[in-house]
């Protein structure tokens, strides 16, 4: 009875887990503006209306920690998920275990006899 437990929580854990490793990003997208002339530069540009527009440094760490900010959580979901295989498999050990004792237990009682 225990392992059927085991069985469900570790289904439930290894879907938890792989649903938090595809998690992209955490929390709101940066607002991007265009830099100004005297801003410095990160090398990088996006479109804006058909035209290049260059990006300044502290908009492109912005956007590198939004690009960054759900490795957390992936990380624990990785976690999780290796957790919820090991239920799994102390699930398979609790219930073999669990039936190798009924069986024992089976063997080790005397037939009864009635009438005698």
């Amino acid at each position: 009875m225990k392992s059927k437990y085991m069985y469900i929580a570790a289904v439930v854990l290894f879907v938890v887990g792989v649903a938090m490793i595809f998690v992209e990003h955490v929390g709101p997208e940066p607002d991007i503006s265009c830099a100004g002339p005297d801003d410095p530069l990160s090398g990088y540009t996006f479109e804006v209306d058909g035209e290049e527009c260059p990006i300044s440094v502290e908009d492109f760490n912005a956007i590198l920690e939004y690009d960054r900010s759900a490795l957390p959580v992936r990380r624990a979901g990785l976690g999780i998920a290796i957790v919820g295989i090991g239920v799994g498999i102390g699930g398979i050990v609790v219930g073999r275990r669990q039936k190798r004792a009924a069986r024992a237990a089976a063997d080790a009682v005397p037939p009864r006899q009635y009438g005698a």
